[in-house]
């Protein structure tokens, strides 16, 4: 083996196979910064296989036999799996104060005693670990923990991970979160090592999955768990493959189900299907108990009286229709798509211009077209909240929240508007899912921070004008027009000043 052309860098051609055929069969993007990452891992197994070179390692990857469990290989090799217990310890006291008693709730209701979790992206058993430990603490003070059925399902594609995970043995920095009660109730300790106990590993059951190889387990499917749990997981996927992912998550969860991500994570312009929901200052996102976004309206059908046909060929006529309709439909669609762009497009000219009338009056055209349309609902409550028609605003706003929960910019606006008619503490509440929902969203920051200054919140005040300025200083776009009118420098200028004069209060 030439083992100096292995050693070698990676042609551009190479990188380019490798990270197009990760990213088709995991969903993970390995971008240029993690370009020798790559190349160590995939020196590490050409030369395991004693191949001459990349190239014939990629073959042996698409072709051979061989190839998908060798594959498996590559992700242990490229797949960061750090973690400890009761990791973001604000999801778990969530979990064990209000989602677990709501669920439980609900199923004595539905005469159910099923609890299904699954933890997707488990890596080393932290997490589901900590979901059973938080399950069996909590079920005894409700109802015997013997009369329920529990699944705790566990999934990676580090089969590295898997194993780990399936040994249950940590060391004290893997605990380092966890509450010294559960360490002594739920862990033996052999020297350095903390062995988790056989009642907590027994409660989880652990499998190789890759989340982008379609489709799902059948068996996970169609409103079967309760809460899932895929914390920091698509942050390496590819924009497209996140989509997927979440769309098969909510097809997966019950109707009011839960799925927890990544504190640095956020499913703004991935799904408008979920509700973003917020317990406490923490937040998660539910599967709507009845879908209200996208449903479609029944259109009124002129039946004209014919001749009685038999009711096989009634059938098959009424299939055809149904076929021919749906046809029909899907070609019009297009060309209402590009009305409603066109007349939303004059709305926003004559918004911007304070042309209200004329703004409202193109707003009604797309409205008779579709109320699906939730930047019409949106655009319509800035007018309403501009002409100080608070509750009018206030309703056109929950319109368009209804149609799309994950509306950063109707949050927003629902906190202006809140706290225009003195509802304090309701704005507080949509400024923090906007900023949730967009990080970089730099007039919830400030408005969030005036609240804080006015409600003497001093210290809270500092960190959200702190961020406003962090924000605007690595934004080069511009603010928008919604709540503000501020230019950039001015409002950094304000937040500036305002922490000056704070410091000088405290």
């Amino acid at each position: 083996m030439d083992y100096h052309r292995v050693e070698a860098d990676m042609t551009d051609e190479e990188f380019l196979l490798f990270q197009d055929f990760i990213l088709q069969n995991s969903g993970i993007f390995i971008d240029e910064i993690k370009r020798d990452m790559l190349r160590k891992a995939l020196l590490a197994r050409t030369t395991f296989l004693n191949l001459s070179g990349y190239t014939d390692y990629y073959k042996f990857l698409k072709y051979n036999p061989r190839g998908e469990e060798e594959f498996k290989e590559i992700l242990n090799l490229i797949t960061v799996c750090e973690t400890y217990f009761f990791r973001d310890a604000k999801h778990f006291y969530t979990l064990r104060k209000h989602l677990l008693p709501e669920i439980i709730k609900r199923k004595q209701a539905q005469g159910s005693n099923g609890i299904r979790i699954w933890s997707a992206g488990c890596s080393t058993g932290e997490e589901p670990y900590s979901i059973a430990i938080t399950l069996l603490e909590i079920l005894p003070s409700l109802q015997p923990a013997l009369m329920w059925d529990i699944e705790i399902f566990a999934s990676d594609v580090s089969t590295k991970a898997l194993k780990v995970a399936q040994e249950g043995v940590y060391s004290k920095w893997s605990l380092r979160s966890t509450d010294r009660s559960y360490i002594e109730k739920y862990f033996i300790q052999n020297d350095k090592k903390f062995i988790l106990k056989d009642e907590i590993k027994k409660a989880v059951n652990f499998e190789y999955f890759n989340l982008i190889r379609e489709p799902f387990p059948l068996s996970k499917m169609g409103d079967y768990w309760d809460i899932i749990f895929c914390r920091n997981v698509t942050i390496y996927f590819k924009h497209e493959s996140t989509k997927r992912v979440i769309s098969n998550f909510y097809n997966s969860l019950q109707k009011g189900g839960y799925l927890f991500i990544g504190a640095s994570e956020s499913l703004y312009h991935i799904s408008n299907e979920f509700e973003l929901v917020e317990i406490e200052g923490n937040f998660m996102y539910q599967k709507p108990a009845i879908k209200i976004a996208g449903e479609t309206k029944r259109e009124k059908i002129t039946i004209e009286k014919i001749t009685e046909p038999s009711p096989k060929i009634r059938r098959e006529d009424t299939l055809l229709k149904k076929d021919i309709k749906a046809i029909k439909a899907q070609a019009k669609k297009p060309v209402i798509d590009e009305k409603i762009g066109e007349l939303y497009k004059t709305a926003q000219y004559y918004f911007e211009a304070d042309m209200f009338e004329k703004a409202l009056f193109e707003l009604m055209k797309i409205i008779e077209c579709t109320d699906e349309h939730p930047e019409t609902y949106l655009m319509l409550a800035d007018i309403y909240a501009n002409k100080e028609q608070f509750n009018e605003a206030e309703r056109e706003c929950r319109k368009a929240l209804e149609l799309d929960s994950l509306l950063s910019p109707a949050h927003f606006l629902l906190g202006i508007i809140l706290n225009k008619k003195g509802e304090t503490e309701e704005a507080i509440t949509e400024f923090k899912k906007t900023i949730y929902l967009d990080p970089n969203f730099p007039l919830a920051h400030f408005n969030l921070a005036n609240i804080y200054s006015i409600n003497k919140e001093y210290h809270k005040a500092i960190v959200e004008y702190k961020a406003t300025i962090e924000v605007l200083n690595k934004d080069k776009g511009t603010l928008p027009k919604i709540g503000g009118g501020f230019s950039k420098e001015i409002l950094i200028q304000t937040c500036q000043r305002n922490i000056e004069r704070i410091k000088k209060i405290m």
